[in-house]
C-alpha cells in the first residue's frame, strides 16, 4: 500500500511538471472588464516605440474573455487596448498565465493582476512612483515661492531625500526579485547617478565626475543583450543615448562600442538585426567629421556579410561606396599622388606670353607624400568653381599664418585641359597665390577616383606622417583643427 501511494505521488509530480512545461509553451490572459459587454480588446506588443497588435478577443456579456495561444510571447511590455485613450500596460515575462480584473469607470485605479508577480510588483512600483513624483512637484512649487535662502536649502534637501527614497525602492526591487522581468525592466528605466559623496560642489569638477560615472556605469542596471527589453519603448533610446552621450565621440572609441553591442547581440537574430540596422543608419546619417570611419567599419565587418534582408543591388552599391571611400578615411595614410609642380615664375611669365600660358609641360613632377611638413593641407579646387573662387583666397589668407607653424599647402588644380590651365594661371596671378605649392596633373584624372572627388573644393589635413586627420572641412575649420592639434602636441610635450 505504501509503495502504491509512492507510485501515485510520483505520478502526480510527473503530471504537474508536464502540465507546467506545456503551459510555459503558451499563454493565457484572462480578462474581466467591468463596464464592457461584447467589446473587442486588442493585445498589443511594444517593439521599441511602435505597437504591434498580437491578438484580439471579444468579451462576453459579463465582460469576460481570454487571450490564448499555444506559443508563448517574447517577453516584454505589452498593452491591452480597449479604445481611444483607453488602454493599460502589462509585463510578460515567464508568467504568461494570469487573470486581470478592471473597471472601466476607473481603469488605472482598479486594475488587479492575479498569477503574475511581475505585474503585481509593477503596479506597486507605478503607484509608488506616482506618489513620489507628486511629492517632488509639491516641493518644486514650494521652491518657486520660497523667498528665504535657508528655506530653499531645506526644500532642496527634501527633494534629494525623495529621490534617494525612489532610488532605494528600485534597488530593493532589483535585489529581491532578480529572477523576475520587472527587475530588468525597472533597471532599464534608470540613469547612472554618482553618489553625492563623489561631488564637491564645484560645477566643472562635478560635471566631469557625472560624465565619467555615467560612462562607466551605463550598463549597471540595463542589459543591452536582453531581447525582452527590445520589446519595450525603452530600448532604442537607451542604445542611442549610449552611443551619443556615454561614448567619446571619436571613431576609435565608437568602433569599440559598436563592436561590443553587435558582437553581444549575435545570440539572438531579432536583437542583432535591430542593433545592426540602428547603428548602420545612425552613422550613415551623422554629419560629424570622421563618423564615416565608423559607418564603413559597420558596413564592411557586419552589414555586407550579415544583412541578408537587404537587396543585392543595395549591397553592391554599398560595396562600391566602401571601395571608393576606404582609401581616404580618417586615420589612413593619404594615397600618394604624383603631381606636377608649377613654379611661381611660370605664372608671372604667363601673364605676358600666351604660348607659355598654354604650355602643359612646364614644371617638375613630385610625390605629395614626399613633402616634409608638420601638417599638410591637401586642397583640390578648380578656377571656374564658384565655391572655390570664394574659399581659395580665404585659404591663402590663413596660409600666411599657418606656414609659420610648419604647415604646407599643396594646392591641386583639378582641370587638366589647356583651357583649364589658362583659367588656373589667370586666377593665381589675380590673387598673387605664389607662396604655396601650385600643382596639377596634366595627363591623368586618376586622382579624382583615388580621392573620391565628387565636388569642389575638397580639403584634407595630413599630419607629419601623411595620415589623414581631417577632411572635407572649410579653410577656417582647417586652421582651427590644426591649431588645436598643435596645442595638444605642446601639452603632451611631443
Amino acid at each position: 500500500m505504501i509503495k502504491l501511494r509512492r507510485f501515485f505521488s510520483v505520478l502526480a509530480s510527473i503530471l504537474l511538471i508536464t502540465s507546467a512545461s506545456i503551459s510555459a509553451q503558451g499563454y493565457r490572459i484572462e480578462v474581466h472588464m467591468k463596464g464592457l459587454s461584447g467589446d473587442t480588446l486588442v493585445l498589443g506588443e511594444y517593439f521599441t516605440t511602435r505597437m504591434i497588435p498580437k491578438d484580439t478577443l471579444v468579451l462576453d456579456k459579463k465582460g469576460t474573455g481570454s487571450f490564448e495561444g499555444s506559443e508563448a510571447f517574447q517577453g516584454g511590455l505589452y498593452l491591452i487596448y480597449l479604445g481611444p485613450s483607453h488602454y493599460f500596460d502589462l509585463l510578460l515575462g515567464d508568467d504568461q498565465e494570469l487573470i486581470i480584473h478592471a473597471d472601466t469607470s476607473d481603469l488605472a485605479g482598479s486594475i488587479i493582476f492575479e498569477g503574475s508577480e511581475d505585474n503585481r510588483i509593477f503596479e506597486e512600483y507605478k503607484d509608488f512612483l506616482q506618489k513620489k513624483r507628486g511629492e517632488l512637484e509639491q516641493q518644486q512649487s514650494l521652491l518657486t515661492r520660497a523667498t528665504a535662502a535657508q528655506d530653499s536649502v531645506v526644500i532642496r534637501e527634501h527633494q534629494k531625500q525623495i529621490n534617494r527614497e525612489m532610488e532605494a525602492y528600485m534597488d530593493q526591487i532589483e535585489t529581491q526579485h532578480v529572477s523576475l522581468f520587472v527587475s530588468d525592466f525597472i533597471g532599464a528605466t534608470r540613469e547612472p547617478v554618482p553618489p553625492e559623496e563623489m561631488l564637491n560642489g564645484d560645477k566643472r569638477h562635478d560635471d566631469s565626475i557625472r560624465y565619467f560615472f555615467y560612462r562607466e556605469h551605463y550598463f549597471d542596471h540595463f542589459d543591452p543583450f536582453d531581447v525582452r527589453l527590445l520589446h519595450t519603448p525603452l530600448y532604442e533610446g537607451k542604445i542611442k543615448n549610449y552611443i551619443t552621450r556615454a561614448v567619446v565621440q571619436h571613431p576609435d572609441s565608437l568602433i569599440v562600442a559598436v563592436d561590443y553591442l553587435l558582437e553581444g547581440t549575435r545570440h539572438n537574430d531579432e536583437l542583432y538585426r535591430f542593433m545592426l540596422i540602428t547603428l548602420f543608419n545612425h552613422f550613415a546619417e551623422s554629419k560629424f567629421m570622421g563618423m564615416d570611419v565608423v559607418y564603413f567599419h559597420i558596413a564592411e565587418d557586419y552589414y555586407i556579410p550579415d544583412a541578408t534582408w537587404s537587396s543585392p543591388d543595395f549591397i553592391a552599391k554599398l560595396k562600391e561606396n566602401l571601395n571608393n571611400n576606404k582609401p581616404t578615411l580618417i586615420g589612413q595614410i593619404a594615397p600618394n599622388l604624383i603631381m606636377r609642380r608649377v613654379p611661381p615664375e611660370h605664372f608671372q611669365m604667363a601673364m605676358e606670353d600666351t604660348v607659355i600660358k598654354r604650355d602643359p609641360h612646364i614644371g617638375q613632377d613630385f610625390f605629395i607624400n614626399d613633402i616634409q611638413s608638420r601638417y599638410t593641407i591637401l586642397y583640390f579646387w578648380e578656377a571656374d568653381c564658384g565655391h572655390c573662387q570664394k574659399a581659395t583666397p580665404v585659404l591663402q589668407e590663413l596660409y600666411s599664418r599657418l606656414k609659420e607653424k610648419g604647415v604646407e599647402v599643396i594646392c591641386v588644380h583639378v582641370i587638366n585641359s589647356v583651357e583649364g590651365k589658362e583659367k588656373w594661371v589667370d586666377f593665381i596671378n589675380e590673387h598673387q597665390m605664389y607662396d604655396w605649392i601650385n600643382c596639377w596633373s596634366p595627363y591623368s584624372n586618376d586622382f579624382r577616383k583615388i580621392y573620391n572627388l565628387q565636388s569642389y573644393p575638397q580639403l584634407f589635413i595630413l599630419d607629419g606622417d601623411k595620415k589623414i586627420v581631417a577632411k572635407r572641412v572649410t579653410p577656417e575649420q582647417a586652421e582651427s583643427i590644426i591649431n588645436n592639434l598643435i596645442k595638444i602636441e605642446s601639452a603632451s610635450g611631443s
